[in-house]
């Protein structure tokens, strides 16, 4: 499998410390940081392929009440995923 790298912005402008340390429970993969009122998760996922790193991610945070907003990536794994 294949290692994706990709940033999933957050719906929330916040989050708390438990619901980041939920989140690195669950995505032991990812890095939660914030920027001028914006949330994000971003994530080194393995996976078949893109969609399937992302859905998966996308689901795990979605399983932890988490409204992601948008996916986020470098240009050059866009290419690389195609």
């Amino acid at each position: 499998m294949k290692t994706y790298e990709f940033t999933i912005i957050l719906s929330e402008s916040h989050i708390d410390e438990s619901t980041t340390d939920a989140i690195y429970g669950k995505c032991r993969d990812s890095s939660v940081g914030g920027s001028h009122g914006v949330t994000y998760v971003a994530f080194d996922r393995e996976g078949e392929s893109l969609d399937m790193a992302v859905n998966s991610a996308v689901k795990d945070l979605r399983h932890l009440g988490i409204t992601p907003l948008r996916v986020e990536m470098d240009i050059p794994e866009m290419a690389m995923a195609s």
